[in-house]
């Protein structure tokens, strides 16, 4: 039986959370991807779409950093989302932004990077989309950009932005 979805590990959560940047740069960006409420066809399909390898998912499980998820270690959904895991997701948003613009345009995304540091809530990630947006379309595919763009208001909605 072929998995179906997949989450972060405690190893994973903690190389995104703690920046430990022990992956290369591709595969740190598809663990950012990795949602347990998402279908691995849909982290397949986005995979794909930001040019990571094919088998990026199969690597991360490999090295421990993502599991498949079965109905004995899902996690507990519904009901109100903590502040905590709200603080957390708003992290993970800034570090996936923070990761794919300097993964796509090296040293000249500087200035983005100082104005995404000056971020403090989910809602000033949003004002910075427009610009993280256009400052990746500069370097990366329109799909690829599209799956990032896409990925990265997820976890702002997670994040407790509106």
């Amino acid at each position: 039986m072929e998995v179906e979805r997949y989450g972060r590990t405690a190893k994973g959560q903690d190389e995104i959370s703690n920046s430990k940047k022990s992956l290369p740069a591709k595969l740190r960006t598809v663990l950012f991807l990795i949602d347990s409420a998402k279908d691995a066809r849909d982290i397949q399909r986005q995979i794909l779409m930001i040019g990571a390898p094919a088998d990026a998912l199969q690597q991360l499980v490999s090295g421990g950093y993502v599991a498949g998820v079965t109905a004995f270690n899902a996690p507990i959904t519904g009901g109100a989302v903590s502040i905590e895991d709200q603080i957390a997701n708003f992290r993970v948003a800034k570090a996936f932004m923070n990761d794919t613009i300097v993964d796509a345009l090296g040293i000249r995304a500087f200035m983005f990077t100082l104005k995404l540091e000056r971020c403090a809530t989910p809602a000033d990630l949003v004002t910075l989309l427009p610009d993280y947006t256009q400052h990746l379309l500069k370097k990366v595919d329109r799909e690829a950009v599209r799956a990032m763009v896409e990925r990265t208001r997820e976890l702002l909605i997670a994040a407790g932005a509106k």
